[in-house]
């Protein structure tokens, strides 16, 4: 298990203006236990049935700050957080950022049989964003990218008396993690452009297993299948801002996906095993290894916002995703659909440079977003609906750093339409560290 926080602890504290912030040290210190503490014990945060599909449900993505405003983030950037959504937005940060970040999920979940509610939590972000010119910041990042999670089970008579039957288990693990390099670079006054680099890299197994009841068996038969992605991927970014009037500004941006398919390797296996899963009674190798391209859903996101200068955003993003050559797991002979999202949101500082009042320093964000999504928990051809309200607050530290926390509550499918409804509460703490980092102080 690496320790982040041991690694990077000589940067700040050999930072002049951080070493007496002893709350704020206190507060890394927290968030990197946190972080820790989550990946020993799991790499994918909680998950569900829905995660069936290609290499699972993917991330959001963004930081804290993105998932207070609905995920809106691809027109939209203060300079102070550091904004991947849109890598071309990377090159408004003239300051040395170092953001991580971790979040807790309380889900319920019914279909028409049962209800059941868990809790879990994961790492969300670790990204540090440099300045290399006045034209050109990157940022090196780690974060999830993907997580598959599920275990559901069927049940089947085999004569009209229902005396035998069968037992179907599916079950589902693992996750993707991705190595993020970014850039984004200001072309003239107002124009930026971005390019991301993700390497990613995750294992996840799918076993199908039957047992059967006719006979008083003590085994089951399962087929395993175990999946390593190991690529890199690329994704595009644009990003315009015009000045208006008295601080106005009218900012455009688009991103978008440069890679369709992702590297792999699949090996799959029969075997025979006793009902804990552990023991195996005899095994058959049907592929070794074997190298595949796995598709991937394709995305372009667009985005526009109205911001005044340190004061207030308003902003609305649309995405659109492409999942049409995606395997969805489950043998059927239907297509993925292409799926969509709206979010909108939108934040508020009321004034920047109080000195007497802290509050009024704090900065306020809320907004909402709406998602189709490539769900068909019952194949009937109605794909399951994903919307959440969130809200959060930015709470100053010093020299340009925040204790970010963001909410959100959702719901996603519906019993009666999807066999499965999912109801959720999200909770994502970020903490960004703003500053001059190595830069030298010229002194008149």
């Amino acid at each position: 298990m690496v320790n982040y926080f041991m690694i990077l602890r000589p940067l700040i504290i050999q930072n002049s203006n951080l070493k007496t912030s002893r709350a704020l040290f206190l507060a890394l210190s927290l968030l990197f236990s946190a972080l820790n503490s989550f990946q020993s014990s799991a790499q994918t945060i909680l998950n569900s049935p829905l995660s069936y599909v290609g290499m699972g449900e993917l991330d959001e993505g963004g930081s804290a700050s993105n998932a207070m405003m609905g995920g809106l983030g691809v027109s939209n950037s203060n300079g102070i957080y550091a904004n991947v959504i849109n890598p071309a937005l990377l090159a408004r940060n003239r300051y040395t950022v170092f953001e991580v970040g971790a979040k807790a999920e309380l889900k319920e979940l019914q279909d028409t049989r049962q209800h059941q509610q868990i809790f879990g939590g994961n790492y969300h972000s670790l990204n540090l964003t440099l300045p290399i010119s006045s034209r050109w910041t990157a940022s090196i990042g780690f974060r999830p990218h993907s997580s598959v999670e599920y275990e559901t089970r069927s049940f089947r008579r085999l004569n009209l008396l229902g005396v035998d039957s069968l037992i179907y288990s599916y079950a589902g693990k693992g996750g993707v993690t991705k190595l993020t390099f970014n850039n984004g670079v200001r072309i003239g006054k107002d124009f930026y452009v971005g390019i991301g680099i993700d390497y990613l890299f995750g294992t996840v197994n799918r076993n199908v297993s039957t047992q059967n009841l006719s006979d008083g068996q003590y085994y089951k038969i399962q087929l395993e299948n175990r999946i390593d992605y190991s690529d890199f991927l690329f994704r595009g970014g644009l990003a315009y801002r015009k000045h208006l009037k008295n601080d106005m500004f009218i900012n455009v941006g688009t991103s978008f996906d440069l890679s369709s398919t992702l590297s792999s390797k699949q090996l799959k296996r029969f075997a025979i095993m006793d009902l804990s899963g552990i023991t195996v009674i005899n095994a058959d190798t049907l592929n070794k290894s074997t190298p595949f391209a796995q598709n991937l859903p394709v995305s372009q996101h667009f985005g526009v916002s109205l911001e005044k200068l340190a004061n207030w955003m308003i902003g609305i993003d649309y995405s659109r995703t492409d999942w049409t050559k995606v395997d969805n797991n489950l043998g059927r002979s239907s297509r993925l659909p292409v799926s969509s999202r709206w979010s909108v949101g939108g934040e508020y500082t009321p004034d920047f440079e109080a000195i007497s009042n802290y509050f009024k320093r704090v900065t306020y964000r809320a907004g909402f977003s709406y998602s189709s999504t490539p769900y068909d928990y019952l194949g009937n051809g109605k794909y399951a609906v994903d919307k959440y309200v969130s809200l959060g607050v930015a709470l100053p530290l010093r020299n340009l750093s925040y204790l970010n926390i963001a909410y959100q509550i959702g719901k996603r499918g519906v019993l009666a339409d999807n066999g499965l409804e999912e109801q959720y509460q999200r909770i994502t703490i970020g903490l960004t560290l703003s500053d001059l980092w190595f830069q030298k102080v010229k002194l008149n």
